[in-house]
């Protein structure tokens, strides 16, 4: 192990640097490196609402680490390098035992912090298409309110029109105490113990 670092935040380039002026073949090099994996996003729109289209929800990775900043390789290609209109190659791969319940009546509980949001705006946009009359209640959080309330302008029309029956939300950057989903389903436990009920 590396005792000035921790080799799985370094980052190629950091190793390199750290055994500089040694260097590997760069044949050897490039054949101990790992294939870039796929990046898996779920789907956030309804195919009853935007047929033919995808929706996804991508926060772009961006931060600095070790003197250097960073950037995910997936969500800042689609944020910041992809042309509107241009084509990708993409897959699709069913997500087992998590869809809406069969019945549209079937009460739905959503806890869905930052990004993991993306499947209940699909489902939420679903029901309100299939006219479900089932209740709706998404748990909702990420740091900052101002900059992070993904679909805040979705969200408070379903709740006008009654698709989405409450919504709870957390921001664990806005105080001075952190306040996460689990402290809003822990508020709320009564009231979401019935729901489950």
């Amino acid at each position: 192990g590396d005792p000035e670092g921790d080799p799985a935040t370094r980052g190629v380039l950091g190793a390199l640097e750290k055994f500089a002026p040694l260097g590997p073949d760069p044949e050897a090099f490039l054949e101990c490196l790992e294939p870039l994996q796929p990046r898996l996003y779920s789907i956030s729109s309804s195919p009853l609402v935007t047929p033919g289209e995808l929706h996804l929800t991508v926060d772009a990775v961006r931060y600095d680490a070790g003197g250097r900043s960073r950037f995910g390789c997936a969500s800042t290609y689609l944020a910041d390098r992809l042309e509107p209109g241009a084509r990708v190659k993409v897959y699709t791969q069913k997500a087992h035992g998590f869809s809406l319940p069969p019945d549209g009546a079937t009460p739905i509980i959503m806890v869905g912090p930052g990004t993991g949001v993306a499947p209940f705006r699909s489902f939420l946009w679903h029901r309100k298409a299939a006219q479900a009359k089932g209740r709706a209640w998404l748990f909702f959080g990420h740091q900052r309110e101002a900059t992070d309330f993904f679909y805040r302008d979705e969200f408070e029309a379903f709740i006008a029109t009654g698709a989405l029956t409450r919504l709870s939300t957390a921001w664990s950057r806005d105080g001075t105490k952190k306040v996460y989903v689990q402290d809003r389903m822990r508020e709320a436990g009564p009231e979401l113990w019935a729901w489950l009920k």
